[in-house]
């Protein structure tokens, strides 16, 4: 019963609109390439000066006037540290490591000097850091009383001068080794401290792994440079030598980065595809943003020779139907046309128009869907009439 009712109240509401419009003479032509949308009741009418700018209906007006546009290739890519902003910190001596910060995790901040990890020898039988220091130092009091006495003796020519620089050497060679041990031991063991401001970029240990000389802690970006890989296909490579710029979005944000605004510049592309990739590689390096997070992937476009005379719309003014795109077109009678185009290269802001659309036409640049809805408002009635 219900379904009913319902069913009865929208014939009744469509019977009503009918008989309202029963006056108008419906002129639907349906032509595909130009629909005529009139301002009515449900859109208000656009002055036939069309200034440029917002009204109050909602939507902004532009005429169209041919401009200077680079034409770009649409890529993916990724945003990648750059190679000498990624400091590894490394253990100075074997043993077992041991977190100095309870809260020391990828993305934490460090500055220069901070302590991160020791490593100690604690009850290790080999590469035992505190025990090694001790035996130095031993080996180096002994070393020390040896050789004053030796310069005491070889100026009294009871000893050669060839044994005096034996013990000097020795004697050297133990403070050295034992100054540059001492510096980064202390109580606990090697202390292994942050050797540049930025933050955690990985950690490559745990608590109470044993490691050796040389082998990796963790790293810290600086946060001073990104890099901008782009993934172009080998069909493009001709023109890569004349791209120097790029626009691109990253997957968490709508964002449009420039790499002009970033102080950024083309580094080198590729001759050749990779061996994991079908792809030529693209590098641009651009200053540190919070908002680029290293890895994410990105969608690029490279921006390249500049054409003089195009006819541009922006990303905003383009609506699709059935795969195929148009633009509302303001004619001298406040009429809103439906115009399918034809478009070349997009920049990420602006696509260029080859067809569809002349100079010094005006076109809804912001607010087009609102336009939509109101063709969808003005003809729904209109086509249930019968003729």
């Amino acid at each position: 019963m219900k379904n009913l009712f319902y069913i009865v109240i929208i014939i009744a509401v469509c019977l009503s609109r009918c008989s309202a419009d029963s006056g108008h003479t419906p002129d639907h032509d349906h032509d595909h390439d130009n629909e005529h949308v009139s301002p009515g009741e449900h859109l208000e009418s656009v002055p036939s000066s069309h200034v440029e700018g917002p009204d109050s209906s909602g939507f902004q007006l532009t005429v169209l006037r041919k401009q200077p546009f680079a034409f770009t290739l649409r890529a993916g890519g990724r945003i990648i540290a750059d190679n000498k902003d990624v400091v590894i910190i490394t253990a100075k001596s074997s043993g077992l490591v041991r977190f100095t910060n309870n809260y020391l995790y990828p993305g934490v901040n460090v500055t220069r000097g901070q302590t991160l990890f020791t490593v100690s020898g604690e009850k290790l039988a080999d590469d035992n850091t505190e025990l090694r220091l001790r035996q130095i130092k031993a080996d180096l009091d002994k070393a020390s009383i040896n050789f004053e006495r030796a310069k005491k003796l070889v100026a009294e020519n009871i000893v050669t001068e060839e044994h005096y620089l034996s013990l000097k050497n020795e004697h050297e060679k133990l403070l050295n080794e034992y100054n540059n041990l001492s510096a980064t031991s202390g109580p606990g063991g090697n202390i292994v401290t942050a050797s540049e401001n930025g933050h955690i970029r990985e950690i490559y240990v745990t608590e109470g792994q044993k490691v050796t000389s040389g082998e990796p802690l963790a790293s810290i970006l600086i946060e001073r440079n990104l890099i901008l890989k782009a993934d172009v296909s080998p069909d493009n490579l001709g023109m890569l030598s004349s791209v120097e710029s790029a626009n691109f979005r990253v997957g968490n944000s709508d964002k449009l980065f420039k790499t002009s605004g970033l102080n950024g510049r083309k580094i080198s592309y590729g001759k050749s595809t990779g061996g994991n990739s079908f792809y030529i590689p693209v590098y641009f390096r651009i200053d540190y943003d919070p908002e680029l997070v290293e890895g994410s992937f990105a969608e690029v476009y490279l921006i390249g020779q500049e054409t003089d005379d195009a006819l541009v719309v922006p990303n905003t003014s383009l609506m699709e139907e059935f795969g195929k795109l148009y633009v509302f077109v303001a004619d001298e009678h406040d009429h809103y046309i439906k115009r399918y185009v034809t478009t070349g290269y997009s920049d990420g802001e602006n696509t260029m128009i080859l067809s569809g659309l002349s100079e010094n036409e005006n076109v809804v640049t912001s607010g087009a869907y609102k336009v939509k809805l109101s063709q969808m408002l003005l003809t729904a009635p209109a086509h249930s009439h019968d003729h």
